[in-house]
Order: structure tokens, then sequence, then C-alpha cells
């Protein structure tokens, strides 16, 4: 697994924290809401790349068609 996954895991979780918090200071937390939705997207779509790559090499090591 790299690292640089997870440091952008990280990194994206707490750019959605601070804007989640900012955004429902204001007085809009359906907004709010919605930046987090956004946030937990991006990091669900990464960690399926990364799951569909694993899988891929699984295939290939046991030749798996």
């Amino acid at each position: 697994m790299n690292v640089d996954l997870i440091f952008r895991i990280a990194g994206i979780g707490i750019i959605v924290s601070v804007l989640h918090t900012v955004i429902k200071q204001a007085g809009k937390e359906e907004y709010a809401w919605l930046a987090t939705l956004a946030g937990i997207v991006i990091v669900l779509s990464m960690v399926i790349q990364v799951i569909n790559q694993f899988f891929e090499t699984v295939k290939t090591m046991f030749r798996l068609y």
C-alpha cells in the first residue's frame, strides 16, 4: 500500500472537517453536510480504485479469468 494514499485521505479529511465547521458556523448546515458527503465520495472513489487494482493483481497472480 502506498503511504501517499493515506496522506491524501487524511488531507481530504482535514479539509472537509474544517470546511464543514466553517459552513455550519455560517448557518448553512445543509451545505455543510453536502460538503461532507462530497468528501466521502471522493475518498470512497480513491479506495475503490485501490481495491480494483488489488483484485486485478489477485486475478493475474492466480490466473483467474
